[in-house]
């Protein structure tokens, strides 16, 4: 009997490893920051606008929301930094959260406007860096099939923002998907928008590769009619 060969598997490259966590961090962020934008826990507390607030769920959120902006505000050159933005347009959204000497201090409700705006800010950029992301992590593969997946991943991270203002604060459901759009003149584009967007997008992308794969099999499969070589 021969000795059987064990196929070890390749380890996996340090840029890569690092790309991905990355990639999983900002779609877990994203997506924390959709379920507390679209007050996801109101399900919970069945529709009890005190009980839902209290909700561990909602809590986690909030917690989780309000810690990940202090850390950022207590990194020095990014408080620096919007310090600096503030002071020099005193209507700037960061003018609302500078505290006196100390840089930034994120105010206390996290529905408050300078909140809503930090994170609409970061949703966008989030969003983006998925996006680039998932297209260097895919680049071995050809620029149509990177650009595809990176689609696919991105349209999926966002596709909850939808569904969770659908499901849990439809109210705002045909509303603009976020305050800095309203300020900027793109209050037209909806969360409603941005469910039938993102389920568009990762239709498509999911089409063209499912298409593709397809194709790959017909172009290695057999000519009808052949026997396949036997195995031994």
């Amino acid at each position: 009997m021969g000795t059987a060969c064990l196929n070890l598997p390749k380890k996996v490259p340090a840029r890569s490893f690092v790309l991905v966590s990355a990639l999983s961090f900002l779609v877990f962020q994203l997506n924390v920051f959709f379920a507390w934008t679209s007050h996801v826990g109101a399900a919970v507390a069945k529709g009890s606008t005190y009980l839902a607030s209290s909700s561990p769920l909602r809590f986690f959120l909030v917690t989780e929301v309000n810690d990940f902006v202090r850390l950022q505000f207590g990194v020095p050159g990014l408080s620096s930094f919007l310090t600096k933005l503030a002071a020099a347009d005193e209507t700037s959204l960061y003018a609302r959260a500078v505290s006196s000497g100390t840089g930034f201090l994120f105010l206390g409700s996290p529905n408050s406007l300078a909140t809503s705006d930090f994170i609409d800010i970061e949703v966008a950029l989030f969003t983006a860096a998925v996006f680039v992301i998932s297209l260097s992590l895919f680049r071995k593969t050809g620029i149509g099939v990177s650009v595809v997946r990176a689609f696919e991943v991105t349209s999926l991270s966002v596709l909850p923002l939808g569904l969770e203002t659908f499901f849990f604060d439809r109210p705002e459901f045909n509303l603009h998907a976020s305050d800095i759009q309203a300020q900027t003149g793109l209050g037209w584009f909806t969360n409603a928008d941005v469910l039938l967007v993102s389920s568009t997008i990762l239709g498509i992308a999911a089409f063209v590769e499912l298409t593709r794969h397809a194709r790959g099999r017909s172009a290695g499969s057999p000519p009808a009619g052949s026997n396949p070589p036997a195995r031994f």
